[in-house]
């Protein structure tokens, strides 16, 4: 069981990771944030600064993976949802608050191993939850996992380009770009299954 303590410093690093990348959030901020002191900090988190970002970005994969993964059978809604998701939080932060795992990534993945490796790992889950939804659809593994690769790009282009832009525009054109991109594979795999079995209904 993860302490109430813990998951407060995790939420909190997630969200600061979010704003300010790796280098722009440090221990007094996230302690303040937290509403937790140094202490509590240290004793959860012995490794300091870049074992509390691994964490958070990694709770952070875990938790995209678990919501897209849920969306059993309705891949297009799952897309949807996350372009949605993110146009909300941009907005409702005022242009701030981008992607934790994606924000790091830029800010701290080329220097710390570790945030690099965490990041990459997030993104990996991220596509492999993506791709398992495609491949339920009917839609072949290899090609699953190239379209979960471009979504997740796509995802966090759009992402970067909205909040540099303040503008949801870039989000919602990316989305339903996404949305037609997935169509249109969803209508190859059903070509497909009908060429292999053409059988009369």
């Amino acid at each position: 069981m993860v302490s109430e303590s813990r998951r407060r410093i995790e939420v909190a690093a997630a969200g600061l990771l979010a704003r300010h990348g790796f280098h722009g959030f440090g221990l007094k901020r996230l302690s303040e944030a937290a509403g937790l002191p140094y202490g509590s900090i240290y004793h959860h988190f012995p490794g300091g600064k870049e074992e509390i970002a691994v964490a958070a970005i990694t709770g952070t994969g875990v938790l995209a993976c678990r919501t897209i993964a849920a969306a059993r059978g309705d891949v297009l809604a799952t897309t949807a949802g996350m372009f949605e998701f993110m146009s909300h939080k941009l907005t409702n932060s005022e242009w701030s608050e981008g992607c934790p795992i994606g924000t790091p990534a830029l800010d701290g993945g080329s220097d710390a191993e570790t945030v690099r490796l965490a990041c990459a790992a997030a993104f990996e889950q991220m596509e492999g939850a993506y791709a398992g939804l495609l491949t339920e659809l009917g839609v072949t593994e290899a090609r699953a996992r190239d379209l979960a690769t471009t979504v997740v790009a796509a995802y966090e282009g759009a992402t970067l380009l909205a909040r540099v832009r303040q503008s949801e525009a870039p989000l919602r054109t990316v989305a339903d770009s996404m949305e037609n991109f997935i169509r249109s594979a969803l209508r190859e795999a059903d070509a497909d299954a009908d060429r292999a079995d053409p059988r009369p209904a």
